[in-house]
């Protein structure tokens, strides 16, 4: 007999459906929307010419036909690329107007080669985000806590989710919360091969929440889910929908 699912598995789409489509495209966030999720996960960064695209790499070459970094290119070169499938790399606004439009809520990860320009990022975000009204529909997430602070600084009402680093399972519970409220953030991320009873334990006890970062097996999700992580974010949004529905049998 399967298990009664737990309450509040928030279902997010990690790049978009990553594992079947190019990522951080809009081939890949439409059929996230598609198959059912409560929230789409992208990263963002910067052009040469200030612009928010979203991308996760610091360099081209592994998602698009360029070369180069990222930051180096101004948006009209950047928009010449393939990202896949005959994709752009799109910009922020377009995945803000996809997300309004399917009334899905959004995961932004500030990237960034460190915390100078990680802040830099967060300071062009954040007042988009305000001016587009999407302050109460986004997390904003980092491994970089100085971005996030500034985030808070600058708009405290924005949920904030922090990465801790080291991210090979080394730190303790303990640390692994403190670096989060160090941060300002409310939310744990973390490498769903290092979640713990005693993780999701200690969360719960210092008043976080927790997600689990890219399990994408039926296995390893249904994992997550029996832990007791409050949200499960996976490159493959259609194998988690079908254990939650497992769940709720």
């Amino acid at each position: 007999m399967p298990a009664s699912l737990p309450p509040a598995i928030v279902r997010v789409a990690h790049r978009g459906a990553a594992g079947l489509f190019p990522e951080n495209t809009l081939l890949a966030f439409h059929p996230a929307v598609e198959i059912g999720v409560d929230m789409l996960e992208l990263d963002v960064q910067l052009t040469r010419d200030g612009a928010l695209v979203a991308m996760h790499d610091q360099t081209l070459e592994r998602t698009t036909n360029g070369t180069g970094r990222l930051s180096d290119q101004d948006l009209a070169a950047l928009r010449e690329l393939e990202a896949g499938h005959g994709e752009r790399i799109p910009l922020l606004e377009e995945v803000l107007a996809l997300a309004d439009a399917a009334g899905v809520r959004l995961v932004i990860e500030i990237k960034g080669s460190g915390e100078a320009s990680s802040q830099r990022i967060a300071e062009a975000l954040v007042p988009m985000l305000s001016t587009a009204g999407w302050v109460d529909r986004a997390v904003l997430t980092s491994f970089h806590a100085g971005a996030l602070r500034r985030v808070r600084a600058l708009d405290p009402r924005l949920p904030c989710l922090l990465d801790p680093v080291p991210l090979d399972g080394s730190l303790s519970p303990r640390a692994v919360c403190e670096q989060t409220l160090t941060a300002g953030a409310n939310i744990v991320g973390y490498d769903f091969r290092h979640v713990t009873p005693a993780l999701v334990k200690e969360c719960r006890l210092t008043g976080l929440t927790l997600w689990s970062w890219t399990p994408n097996s039926a296995e390893d999700i249904r994992r997550q889910v029996e832990l007791g992580v409050q949200a499960v974010v996976t490159d493959r949004p259609d194998v988690l929908n079908e254990v939650l529905h497992d769940f709720a049998l």
